[in-house]
């Protein structure tokens, strides 16, 4: 019996990464990783990511990358451009990381459904204390690229997420996981990975109320 094939909406981060995991577990073939970019910047809209950083997860993953420019006015636009191009290549559905936001579900079930393809969110209603241990279990080495910097404290980005940070995060009562962009993180090795990605860091710069990792490119 052949797999479903299917694309991961790839954000480069713990939960796009964890669905990738269980959505291989599930039995479902992964073609490709997904990650929409800004039109003018070559960098993903979700985490401001590097191109040369994603291509490096895709390397080691062994999983082919693809980097759909768009705005955020016309996401969905682009959104349908790169399944209607993923669609020719035999896929017919796509892995998304949401946890508990009905609006993101909801976002993605209807633009999954006018683009003709099945929707998978293998995280969805998990805990999400339960998200992190899980990948904390599966030796996931999640570098952390940005965070709320009226939230958390500086000295925590470019860290990597621990037992030390989600108590931090317990004792806040923010998000474990994030979930209204606290904060951000960058796989950078864990199952599937046939190597540790290096992340050069050269200094920090802020976007508004996020401090975000800049990085040096090669």
């Amino acid at each position: 019996m052949l797999k479903e094939k299917v694309f991961v909406s790839w954000s480069g981060g713990k939960d796009s990464y964890l669905s990738m995991l269980k959505a291989a577990e599930q039995g479902l073939e992964i073609g490709s990783l997904l990650t929409f970019i800004r039109e003018d910047q070559a960098c993903s809209m979700s985490h401001g990511l590097p191109l040369p950083l994603l291509h490096k997860q895709s390397k080691a993953l062994g999983i082919p990358h693809i980097a759909e420019p768009v705005v955020w006015k016309s996401y969905e636009k682009g959104f349908r451009r790169a399944v209607t191009g993923l669609k020719r290549q035999g896929f017919s559905g796509g892995v998304f990381g949401d946890i508990n936001l009905p609006e993101h579900r909801q976002w993605v079930e209807q633009a999954c459904c006018r683009a003709d393809i099945k929707s998978y969110l293998p995280l969805w209603g998990m805990d999400e204390e339960a998200v992190l241990a899980q990948l904390l279990e599966k030796k996931a080495e999640l570098l952390i690229v940005a965070i709320r910097s009226d939230l958390l404290a500086e000295k925590w980005l470019g860290d990597y997420l621990g037992q030390e940070f989600i108590h931090e995060l317990k004792s806040k009562d923010i998000s474990p996981c994030g979930e209204r962009g606290e904060y951000h993180t960058l796989a950078v090795y864990g199952p599937l990975f046939s190597e540790r990605i290096e992340v050069k860091i050269k200094g920090t710069r802020r976007i508004g109320k996020v401090l975000v990792l800049d990085y040096e490119t090669e």
